[in-house]
């Protein structure tokens, strides 16, 4: 008798457990279900449907004036941060002589849903440079808005999507957490590729952050063909660019890790992201890296995509700039901003129009057009 009850607790338990990981393998499997439901407690909040819509929303008979056009402002200080707090009355919109007056006006404060594209510069050059990296992004796409899509690349001298657009930034986060450095750069043509899968994003405000050292050795594309393709999706580049502007280049040092042997470098590698690595001691003196950046590659990349640009040292802090702040000040002027609508006159492309802060000469401000209704693919001409 008691050997049956005790068989027939092993049997409820055994069946308890079996339907634990059924449910277990369905919750992972559902694509009912959001990724991120699979998520945490310390990851963002699950995105409802329906919870995702821009609160950019003019009166109907604002947005249906002839010649009515949107525009994302953001407003930084001299050190890169964005300015909170302005009323309708602090901005001017005009373009030449002609001034337009402010027939919408929106503060963002987190609540305005971003597809953000991430773009990682993996390339051997960058190896040394990504423990700095990995810990910070990480825990910026941990904490982006629910509503937020980001999607990841990463480049050497190709370019991979490790995550395509998704809610699901637990995902994306431990991707970065994987991030490994080989090979030549392709930045140029990363870039490109990040611009081309915003097109296709759902959400009319866009981003894209570029994290590299400016090295640009293998890109089938060009500066100028980058910068005309985010000028016309009027999508900004923000550059975070790691290292010494005032270190020597090593070009003799393009692949992996080299060492020095009998004056011939053997090439180790790829320790590339998902790729098994066998790893060889060094046979004699290691070769040292370049902390080198090419800062005025992405300072002028940002500066004509219409993006800021911020130079950080490999390690550590220098002068109040690091990695941490950077990234985080990037990641507050995507949250933070604001939206302003004007009614522009049909002799006037909106692209022609500049908006300003009174008695604010300090202030940097950057303006673009952007769809005028929320979910609209229709950006003005």
């Amino acid at each position: 008798m008691k050997g049956e009850s005790v068989r027939a607790i092993l049997i409820s338990l055994l069946a308890a457990a079996t339907a634990l990981i059924v449910a277990g393998c369905t919750i992972k499997q559902s694509p009912a279900l959001p990724p991120s439901a699979q998520a945490d407690s310390n990851s963002s909040p699950l995105a409802t449907e329906g919870s995702c819509k821009s609160p950019d929303l003019p009166p109907a008979d604002v947005a249906h004036k002839p010649g009515y056009r949107q525009f994302d402002v953001s407003v930084t200080n001299s050190t890169g941060w964005p300015v909170s707090g302005l009323t309708q009355q602090d901005f001017v919109l005009y373009a030449g002589s002609q001034s337009f007056p402010v027939a919408y006006f929106r503060e963002h404060k987190n609540d305005e849903p971003v597809a953000l594209a991430l773009v990682v510069d993996t390339s051997s050059s960058m190896a040394p440079k990504l423990p700095t990296v990995r810990r910070p992004l990480s825990d910026l796409v941990s904490n982006l808005n629910p509503c937020d899509e980001v999607i990841l690349f990463a480049f050497d001298s190709r370019v991979y999507l490790l995550q395509p657009f998704s809610t699901d930034h637990r995902a994306a986060a431990e991707r970065i957490e994987h991030l490994g450095g080989y090979g030549k750069s392709a930045l140029y043509d990363a870039t490109n590729a990040a611009l081309r899968s915003l097109e296709r994003a759902d959400y009319p405000n866009r981003q894209l952050i570029l994290i590299a050292d400016g090295i640009d050795n293998s890109s089938a594309v060009t500066e100028q063909a980058v910068v005309a393709r985010a000028t016309k999706d009027r999508i900004p580049i923000s550059a975070i660019g790691i290292g010494d502007p005032n270190a020597p280049g090593r070009p003799g040092i393009p692949w992996g890790q080299s060492y020095a042997y009998s004056g011939t470098p053997v090439v180790v590698g790829p320790p590339n992201i998902g790729t098994r690595t066998l790893d060889m001691p060094p046979i004699g003196p290691a070769w040292p890296r370049s902390d080198r950046v090419d800062a005025n590659r992405l300072e002028d990349l940002s500066a004509m995509a219409g993006g800021q640009s911020f130079i950080v040292p490999s390690r550590g802090e220098t002068g109040g700039n690091s990695f941490d702040t950077a990234i985080f000040a990037v990641a507050d002027n995507i949250a933070n901003g604001y939206t302003i609508g004007t009614v522009v006159p049909d002799n006037v492309p909106p692209s022609e129009v500049k908006v300003t802060v009174l008695k604010r000469l300090d202030l940097n401000v950057h303006a673009r057009a952007i769809a005028a209704s929320p979910g609209s693919d229709r950006l003005p001409p």
